[in-house]
């Protein structure tokens, strides 16, 4: 009887290599679409939430006749402590404004509820030096602690791609720097944080569409004689700046970049009106002349920034939302910052 000898097919090792070799080059080849995609879809929640954000303001002013104040801090016509502005700066923002149209009726009302003479619970809205007076009310201002509801995450105040961490730290690693930072303004930390601001103004000055209340009262649409379709109300601001950084004249360095300042807060100004509004001036370009993974080398604390290549996502008085590049036309991005400047435009959108 003759035994034939049986071959069991498989792979070599050789073959083995080589379909692995062919899987790493089509991830590759693919992985760079699906971030893409995803990117994409980020980008377009972003684009949704600022429209969300446009159609709010339309209703506040329905309902009020008026435009928020960025800042509901002091004004010269009422003032808190005499004639001092130690808490212009300070005080509820313009997105706690609007939280009764974004469908957060329950987190505006148990602000709005409290009391200014009960020191056991926050101060009303509209209390010049809520912030800071709250904080301290707390303790030294090393151990007092924020509001709690100012805690709340809001979807609608995220960018998705933002990398900012949801609530203010005590200490930061502002990129670009290698070591971390303390965060500055010690009553702005442990808010909730927003990737939007308003449009304060443009080279002109401050001509924009929403200021704190001791610059002026609350504008009105009409006050917009530009047209709303062409002047920015809000825009993604989405980072922070070391208060030596670059802005400052470049005295920092990598290893020495001071404290990390201007946190993006969507409860208000905690003595810096940097938190809730930028501005179109030269000095302010789209992306502060740097990109998120450089983030120290900000030149200026007044600029829509965006973790969206390339620019940044605003969206204008009538509702509708447009990405500026970073490259647009000084002139012509100071100009969509005022509300009055009766300046032709030319082409700008994308």
């Amino acid at each position: 009887m003759v035994k034939t000898s049986m071959r069991r097919a498989g792979f070599t090792l050789v073959e083995l290599l080589v379909v692995i070799a062919i899987i790493g080059i089509l991830v590759g080849l693919l992985l760079p679409a699906v971030q893409a995609a995803r990117e994409a879809a980020r980008r377009m929640q972003c684009s949704n939430n600022l429209k969300q954000i446009g159609l709010a303001l339309h209703n506040y002013e329905s309902a009020y006749k008026r435009i928020p104040c960025a800042i509901w801090g002091e004004n010269r016509l009422n003032n808190f402590n005499g004639t001092s502005n130690a808490y212009d700066d300070d005080g509820y923002g313009w997105l706690v404004s609007i939280l009764p149209f974004i469908e957060q009726t329950n987190t505006y009302n148990l602000l709005q509820s409290y009391q200014s003479n009960d020191p056991s619970t926050p101060l009303a809205l509209g209390t010049p030096g809520a912030l800071e007076l709250w904080w301290r009310s707390n303790g030294a201002p090393s151990t007092g602690f924020p509001i709690e509801i100012g805690r709340t995450k809001i979807g609608i105040y995220r960018c998705p791609s933002s990398a900012l961490p949801d609530i203010v730290p005590e200490t930061f690693g502002i990129p670009g720097a290698r070591v971390s930072s303390p965060v500055s303004s010690t009553w702005s930390r442990g808010y909730a944080v927003t990737d939007y601001k308003t449009a304060g103004g443009s080279q002109r000055g401050d001509f924009g569409m929403m200021h704190k209340l001791w610059e002026r009262p609350p504008r009105k649409w009409g006050d917009v004689t530009d047209g709303l379709s062409n002047t920015i109300a809000a825009v993604e601001s989405s980072y922070v700046t070391g208060s030596t950084s670059t802005k400052w004249g470049g005295s920092a360095t990598p290893d020495n970049p001071g404290s990390a300042s201007d946190w993006p807060i969507w409860i208000g100004g905690p003595g810096s009106d940097e938190c809730v509004r930028t501005n179109g001036r030269f000095s302010a370009p789209i992306n502060a002349a740097t990109s998120p993974s450089d983030m120290f080398n900000a030149i200026n604390d007044d600029s829509a920034f965006s973790f969206h290549t390339g620019g940044a996502q605003v969206v204008f008085g009538d509702g509708s939302v447009h990405f500026l590049s970073e490259n647009i036309e000084n002139t012509t991005y100071s100009n969509l910052h005022d509300i009055s400047d009766g300046q032709p435009l030319g082409e700008w959108g994308q």
